[in-house]
């Protein structure tokens, strides 16, 4: 029997799981905080998700079919709607239930939450008039907490990063704001040196400013980052970047993050969607992906932080966690 997952609490927010295109009419399997879950799109086209196993016969459903609005069973053809409500072939008076997920599709991705206490609405922010450039996500073999980290902590920018980074962390200057539920940080500092073939691009020079600035909210874990330049004079630069980044547990040792990048049209008529949205998703995704390689290097997975390890820019991390505590993680560690 696997460990019961210590970030279950979490299941009662929404989470994006998966990208809409990723769910058709085959059944797909996904966990979320210890919970194996199949998705799967009716003949109508709404989406449901139930666990994983059949509560017969314990066959996954991930390997049945849908057949009009239910998901049927492989094993003995027991069928199941989006409400977990079954119809079983030799039993059709019996009435029955399954566990079932509510489910929401917003943004290009599918929302799932625990079906349990009041709904909540789903997650929203303000493009700011920027358009989005993509969405990515990446599997992190890391626990949540360390993930978080690592994308609230701003000194490590300067050795990992090769374009959105600080040239010296020791010239960053940092300042944090604290709410019941929400941290706030603000970054600025000099821009690392990068390719002149992005300073055309973007209308970045070198000896710019760089500002990295982010929200941190819990209910679902979530990070909004604006990232701005200035020029020298301080003129601000009209290039700009909004990156939402979902921290998603699937179970204790794997993060899921489902990134949604924005930003300014840099580019004329199409020509933004075909060329400047490819390259602008792709150079983030890049930068995020060198943080996922870092996390990966990890020789040590413990979860508990060591304050007198903790520079003057690490405060943070530990105001995270005392917001995360009552948010995601259970009594059962």
């Amino acid at each position: 029997m696997s460990p019961a997952c210590r970030y279950r609490p979490g299941l009662r927010h929404w989470h994006p799981l998966l990208l809409s295109r990723e769910v058709g009419r085959r059944p797909v399997a996904r966990r979320l905080a210890g919970q194996a879950i199949v998705l799967f799109r009716t003949a109508s086209g709404r989406v449901g998700a139930v666990a994983e196993a059949c509560p017969h016969r314990r066959l996954s459903l991930a390997v049945g079919r849908v057949q009009g609005e239910d998901l049927v069973c492989a094993y003995h053809g027991w069928s199941f709607d989006p409400e977990g409500a079954i119809r079983c072939p030799l039993m059709p008076a019996r009435r029955q239930k399954h566990q079932a997920f509510q489910v929401c599709e917003a943004h290009g991705l599918i929302w799932v939450r625990e079906a349990i206490g009041p709904q909540p609405p789903l997650p929203h922010w303000s493009s700011d008039g920027l358009m989005l450039a993509g969405t990515v996500m990446h599997h992190v073999p890391v626990p949540l907490e360390l993930t978080l980290d690592n994308f609230t902590e701003v000194e490590h920018t300067s050795t990992i990063h090769q374009v959105f980074g600080f040239a010296d962390p020791r010239e960053i200057k940092h300042r944090i704001e604290l709410e019941p539920g929400a941290t706030h940080v603000w970054n600025s500092g000099p821009q690392k040196w990068f390719l002149p073939l992005f300073n055309g691009l973007i209308d970045n020079r070198p000896g710019d400013c760089f500002a990295n600035d982010w929200v941190t909210t819990f209910e679902p874990l979530l990070t909004i980052y604006e990232q701005t330049w200035l020029s020298p004079e301080g003129k601000l630069r009209r290039f700009r970047l909004k990156v939402v980044m979902f921290f998603v547990p699937l179970d204790n040792a794997v993060t899921q993050l489902v990134t949604l990048i924005f930003s300014p049209r840099v580019l004329p008529g199409p020509l933004h969607r075909l060329l400047a949205a490819p390259i602008i998703r792709a150079v983030t995704s890049r930068e995020l992906n060198l943080d996922v390689w870092a996390l990966k290097q990890l020789a040590d997975l413990d979860t508990e932080l060591n304050p007198l390890s903790l520079g003057p820019l690490d405060r943070v991390l530990l105001e995270n966690r005392r917001r995360l505590q009552p948010n995601y993680l259970s009594k059962l560690v």
